[in-house]
């Protein structure tokens, strides 16, 4: 896998000796260069963020009844019921 350098932004990081050693044996091994393996292990651990769109909850959107809080009245009492017929 040949990677577009001008596409690439430039990063630079700290390593612990071992890890450093662990990262050149493992290049090595793949026979790439560090950098690469790098990239390939953040590839491998982070996830593509969910799109807004794609977001279950968005989905909701559109789907109520349209009927809003009254005037005084607050999401508590929807979910919860009033003080009154609480007790």
């Amino acid at each position: 896998m040949r990677c577009n350098m001008a596409r690439m932004k430039r990063l630079q990081i700290s390593l612990e000796p071992e890890l450093d050693r662990q990262l050149e044996q493992q290049a090595r091994l793949e026979n790439v260069s560090k950098a690469e393996v790098v990239r390939r292990s953040l590839k491998e651990q982070l996830k593509p963020a969910v799109r807004f769109e794609d977001d279950p909850l968005f989905q909701m959107f559109g789907t109520g009844t349209g009927e809003g809080l009254e005037p005084g009245e607050s999401i508590d009492e929807i979910v919860y019921g009033r003080k009154a017929d609480r007790r």
